[in-house]
């Protein structure tokens, strides 16, 4: 009997023993938390484990001084239950204190004091120290981060601008008087293209006879990206990778074609990392890119130089690290990736200065205007700890919500200075849902994804102040839609979202505290680009679409079928209608203007628009067949709508897919003459009748 007790005894507590651990193991709380914030936003931290509701309150969670002493704070608790965020405090240096007991029961943990900073402005990093800090605090939050890491794997032109004024091509630039560069630029009757790892300078002087004049050619190792004009510089945007310094640079190489037959090199400039994107105003050229530090070195027990490297070979030879002074950590960022800008002096040719600034928070997009420039990054879902029971697949597969954190800075040639940094709901599509107007920073984002039901999309457009402070918004446009394109036109907003149909939206924002949807009309399809053509007209380029059952979900689904090209009238802003369309090709037909702006053509004296374009058509059973590459020009007026003046098409021979040595990339004009310009050939038309007249095979 006395045996039989002790076996029940013994299953017993082998019974319960899998919960007594539960609860005296214990647990490591985990916090992730950005060291510093600004005034104009609020701070937070998320743990690794939940807290208790009725446990926000000042006996279990407060902030105190830098010194321990008390002091009022608004903080609330998200509905995650593992983020708390401070709410507006002065500057100064803090710490948050939360006790044990504020965490949820069954947890056995130690309680916690997170130390926090809110500053007024940016500063630079103060030293080696402090600049290890920031990325061993970055390696600690990443412990329980690691998995969703690798789902961040997207009027008349100024006085002061000296590019050509000839009757020739010029950039698609969305800023009037900020150059953008291109991969085909045109200045004096020369035409300077990107072909492999040179550029090619063709003499199209003479129409009937192109001439090839010289090859500019780069190292295997250097890949040229863009092309921009100033004055008599040539200047050359690329990525390479250099041994020498064993990393990559994003390097501005600028040429003197005072003589566009002999250019003769002047300068290289270059910045560590990969180039996001550049821009020239007010004869300044500004470099935009990131760089990734090797941060987790830190682990080995080495110490690596975590700064930047810059090259200007006006300097000498030598690769340097960006000093400290030049290097500030951004509010609100804890991504190790640092954003690069450098500010080159063009007015006096390639002698002036150039300046580097390093800051600690990568970007993802930008807008600059002539005064102002402003990135954007993507701010992740805070809570990212998965629960255990959570699949890999889920992990893998679905996509974290994001909001957008916008950074400004004012430029006045060389000198940038920091202005702030705000937050918004949603996500950024482009540069073109970004705009400035009378000191007011305008942007439209996307909130959500279209195919999650329960927590449908949403479309925003908010308008911040010179601070970056909110003035006024329009929350909630087009619910279960996303943004496919945008377009600012001063006190006017224009934006298409898509999902089944395309509703383009007309927001007056001349009241930036209270804009409001003017008009709405909803057509098939979808603009990708939208291009204004006056004040009350708007070209809208994408695709068109119809509508198909699947038989075994037994629900509609939208596929796109040719392009599309419509001119929209908004002259009655209530009531804007699609007054003309014309349909491109077949199913599968495309061109680069559909995400690349620069690949516009235009030429106001004719009233022409055009692009590069493949075309295909549907085959059987889904299939598309290639029927040719060119470029098609379109006469668009407000009176005569759109209609197609040149068919630039090269039909297909029986091949079966297009040839990119010979797919036209981009089409521009000198005078009378139409020039497309392809990797392998340069051609040349009549602009008044497309004429053909030469053919330049370029080997």
């Amino acid at each position: 009997m006395k045996k039989k007790w002790l076996v029940i005894l013994l299953i017993t507590v082998l019974a319960i023993m899998p919960g007594i651990f539960t609860w005296v193991i214990k647990t490591d709380v985990t916090a992730k938390a950005v060291s510093t914030s600004m005034t104009t936003q609020d701070w937070q931290v998320s743990f690794s484990v939940a807290l208790k509701k009725d446990k926000i309150i000042e006996d279990y969670v407060y902030v105190t001084t830098d010194k321990g002493e008390k002091v009022p704070a608004t903080i609330d608790l998200l509905k995650d239950r593992k983020t708390l965020v401070v709410k507006s405090m002065e500057a100064g240096s803090y710490q948050l204190h939360v006790k044990k007991e504020a965490f949820d029961h069954g947890f056995k943990v130690d309680s916690q004091v997170i130390p926090f900073t809110i500053i007024t402005t940016v500063t630079a990093v103060k030293s080696e120290k402090e600049l290890q800090q920031y990325f061993e605090q970055l390696l600690a939050n990443q412990k329980y981060t690691v998995w969703l890491e690798s789902e961040q794997s997207a009027p008349s032109a100024s006085s002061e601008d000296k590019a050509s004024t000839a009757n020739e091509s010029s950039t698609n630039n969305q800023v009037e008087g900020v150059e953008e560069g291109d991969i085909v630029v045109v200045k004096d009757g020369y035409i300077y293209s990107i072909k492999d790892q040179g550029i090619t300078v063709v003499n199209a002087k003479d129409p009937n006879n192109l001439k090839l004049v010289k090859t500019i050619k780069f190292k295997e190792s250097h890949y040229i990206t863009k092309l921009a004009l100033y004055d008599n510089l040539l200047i050359a945007i690329g990525d390479e990778y250099s041994q020498k310094a064993g990393t990559s640079m994003a390097t501005a190489s600028l040429y003197d074609i005072s003589n566009p037959e002999k250019p003769k090199h002047l300068r290289d400039v270059g910045q560590e990392g990969y180039l996001q994107d550049i821009r020239i105003t007010n004869g300044t050229l500004y470099l935009i890119g990131n760089m990734h530090p090797n941060y987790w070195l830190l682990q080995e027990q080495k110490e690596p130089d975590l700064k930047p490297k810059t090259f200007d070979s006006a300097e000498g030879k030598e690769f340097k690290s960006l000093p400290l002074e030049k290097i500030s950590i951004l509010p609100n960022t804890m991504d190790g990736i640092y954003s690069i800008i450098t500010a080159i002096d063009l007015k006096n040719g390639a002698k002036g200065t150039a300046n580097t600034k390093g800051y600690l928070g990568g970007s993802s997009g930008l807008y600059m205007s002539e005064n102002a420039l402003y990135v954007t990054a993507p701010i992740y879902e805070k809570n990212v700890v998965s629960p255990a029971n959570e699949r890999m697949m889920d992990r893998i597969w679905l996509p974290r919500t994001t909001d957008t954190q916008i950074f400004k800075w004012t430029v006045d040639g060389t000198a940038m200075n920091f202005v702030g940094s705000a937050e918004v709901k949603g996500t950024v599509l482009n540069q073109y849902s970004m705009d400035e107007h009378k000191g007011n920073f305008r942007i439209f984002t996307t909130e959500g994804n279209t195919w999650d039901e329960k927590n449908i999309s949403r479309n925003h457009l908010f308008i911040l102040d010179e601070h970056l402070q909110q003035l006024g918004a329009v929350k909630d446009l087009a619910p279960g839609e996303r943004i496919y394109s945008a377009r600012f036109m001063e006190e006017k907003a224009y934006v298409v979202t898509f999902k089944q149909v395309d509703p383009l939206f007309v927001i007056d924002v001349a009241n930036p505290n209270k804009p409001t949807v003017l008009g709405e009309l909803k057509i098939p399809g979808f603009s990708n680009y939208l291009h204004p053509l006056d004040d009350t007209h708007l070209i809208g380029i994408g695709y068109d679409t119809e509508q198909r059952y699947d038989a075994y979900s037994k629900q509609n689904f939208t596929v796109t079928t040719n392009m599309k090209m419509s001119l929209f009238d908004v002259s009655d802003f209530r009531n804007p209608k699609e007054q003309s369309t014309v349909k491109i090709g077949g199913k599968g037909s495309y061109s680069e203007v559909q995400y690349n702006p620069k690949a516009l053509f235009q030429n106001m004296e004719y009233s022409y628009f055009g692009f590069p374009v493949v075309l295909y058509e549907a085959g059987q059973n889904d299939n598309i067949v290639y029927k040719g590459q060119g470029a098609q020009i379109y006469e668009i007026t407000a009176n005569k709508g759109i209609a197609l003046k040149g068919n630039l098409i090269n039909a297909s021979t029986g091949e079966q897919y297009e040839n990119w040595a010979h797919t036209v990339q981009r089409v521009v004009y000198i005078n009378d003459t139409l020039y497309t310009i392809a990797p392998n050939e340069v051609k040349s038309y009549q602009l008044k009748d497309f004429k053909q007249l030469d053919t330049l095979t370029i080997k």
